[in-house]
């Protein structure tokens, strides 16, 4: 059985992180997770076992904390389950690459060292997961807490990058303060967490007003895939979308959000449905921010976001940059048989080339659905101007599961670390309005049909998240390789 251990502790870790998420919400367990992997390094020593526990960590995490991709691949792909759990494994197994990485690299230090460095390796791994050739940063650490937002005041400083590293360090220093022999480290540890978090949160700007609040609806008309599909329910479609859109201009909203998928006609192919939203907006005072697939078989197909004023569609169209891996389009790494079928219903994409701000009274920074798990993209739009970030999104594919809870909590992540409101339509749910201080001001839940109305304000300015960059990920990769210069330093005496 103690040879077991190392793994039990291992699988405990990654399943510890997996179920403090939006979805379980088992926060206090996120604790426990670089404990336990310290734990399982501990009483395994070797760099490659410490490779393979890592590995085997990550892959339980994400086996468990994306397990909605399942019944998508089964449902809507039309694979077998057993397909779909392989498919499932592959993905862990490679976004585990990053667990099995940080646990190696731990293993190279002492472990009075290593209190230190699993945070440090982590965090950076983390990070890296936004960029080439992975592009999937969902679920960081500080999406644990995002909905407590006493808790996010340092974001506008050092991002959730820098929140996901205090979390990730108290969870080690707690494991070496149970440790007679490595206490003192736990303790230094718990306090430079639980300091920089409290300096940067003093320190961190807050929201800068730039006019007067602006009314905005976020409709969420409840249609589902399946009517999405079948031509016989377009016009019902359509007639639920219209009637929420003359409520939210009845109850004063001067900018409305249709979701993602709201509508199944193509805006800027279809002369009589483009008259039609331009006829709305007019009659109504409005502005309509809708989204639409846009393009040809020739030139390539956007998933899009255009704005349609009383004036008629107003500034450039937003062409969506980040596209969802599996969903619009199969990685270079991932080309296999199995993803066809998904692929075949969802299609294939071209991402836009650069970031555009839609002009809705005021600029506005748009995420279509995945994209708002990207800090980069809110700080490039922000940095260009935007005043206020919008998502629309469709979450349908994956019901009441998991999912829907953890997308919101990465939106409210952006709007914090960007400080700016983050209006989000959500076909099915979850809509919402968000604060810059991360409180949700309105919300419907996954199942309700209806709108809401909030008054965000427009805000200017640049947190130092915005201004810098993920500056916090170059700190953690730098310490991260100054404890590993120390450690083969003290190895050679």
């Amino acid at each position: 059985m103690r040879r077991f251990t190392p793994w039990l502790l291992a699988a405990g870790s990654g399943a510890a992180f997996a179920a403090a998420l939006p979805g379980a919400g088992w926060k206090p367990l996120v604790l426990l997770f670089p404990g336990l992997l310290l734990e399982a390094l501990e009483r395994s020593p070797g760099g490659r076992r410490a490779l393979l526990l890592g590995w085997f960590a990550g892959i339980v995490h994400w086996v468990i904390a994306v397990n909605w991709v399942l019944p998508v691949m089964d449902h809507y792909g039309g694979m077998p389950m057993i397909a779909a759990l392989g498919c499932l494994v592959g993905m862990a197994a490679i976004l585990g690459t990053c667990w099995a990485i940080a646990a190696w690299l731990t293993s190279l230090a002492p472990s009075r060292l290593r209190v230190w460095l699993l945070p440090c390796a982590f965090i950076a791994l983390d990070a890296w997961r936004q960029f080439w050739p992975l592009r999937f940063p969902w679920n960081p650490p500080a999406a644990v807490v995002a909905d407590w937002p006493a808790l996010l005041g340092s974001l506008p400083v050092w991002g959730a990058t820098g929140l996901g590293w205090a979390i990730v360090t108290t969870g080690a220093g707690l494991w070496a303060l149970a440790r007679p022999a490595y206490r003192r480290q736990g303790l230094a540890a718990l306090a430079t967490a639980a300091g920089l978090t409290a300096v940067a949160a003093l320190v961190a700007p807050t929201a800068r007003p730039a006019g007067e609040p602006l009314a905005v609806a976020a409709l969420q008309p409840g249609s589902s895939l399946e009517e999405k599909w079948d031509p016989n329910q377009w016009m019902d479609m359509e007639r639920r979308v219209w009637a929420l859109t003359a409520d939210a201009a009845g109850r004063g909203a001067r900018v409305v959000l249709w979701p993602e998928s709201a509508v199944p006609f193509r805006f800027d192919a279809d002369p009589a449905y483009r008259a039609k939203v331009a006829d709305a907006a007019r009659r109504l005072g409005v502005v309509i921010v809708l989204n639409s697939v846009a393009g040809s078989s020739e030139l390539g197909f956007t998933n899009s976001a255009f704005a349609v004023g009383p004036d008629g569609p107003v500034g450039e169209r937003y062409d969506k940059v980040r596209l969802v891996p599996f969903g619009e389009f199969v990685p270079w790494w991932a080309r296999l048989a199995f993803t066809d079928a998904l692929v075949r219903e969802v299609g294939m994409f071209e991402p836009g080339a650069r970031t555009v701000l839609l002009d809705a009274g005021v600029p506005i920074g748009m995420s279509i659905c995945y994209e708002v798990v990207f800090a980069e993209l809110a700080v490039s739009q922000v940095r260009s101007g935007a005043e206020l970030l919008t998502t629309l999104t469709n979450d349908g594919w994956y019901g009441y599961s998991w999912a829907p809870p953890q997308h919101l909590a990465q939106a409210v992540l952006r709007a914090v670390e960007t400080r700016r409101w983050l209006a989000r339509a959500a076909l099915t749910g979850i809509s919402a309005v968000v604060d810059p201080a991360g409180r949700v001001v309105a919300r419907l839940e996954v199942g309700e049909n209806g709108l809401l109305v909030a008054e965000p304000v427009p805000c200017r300015g640049l947190t130092p998240r915005a201004r810098l960059g993920d500056w916090w990920a170059a700190v953690a990769a730098v310490a991260a390789l100054a404890l590993l210069a120390a450690a083969r330093k003290q190895r050679r005496r």
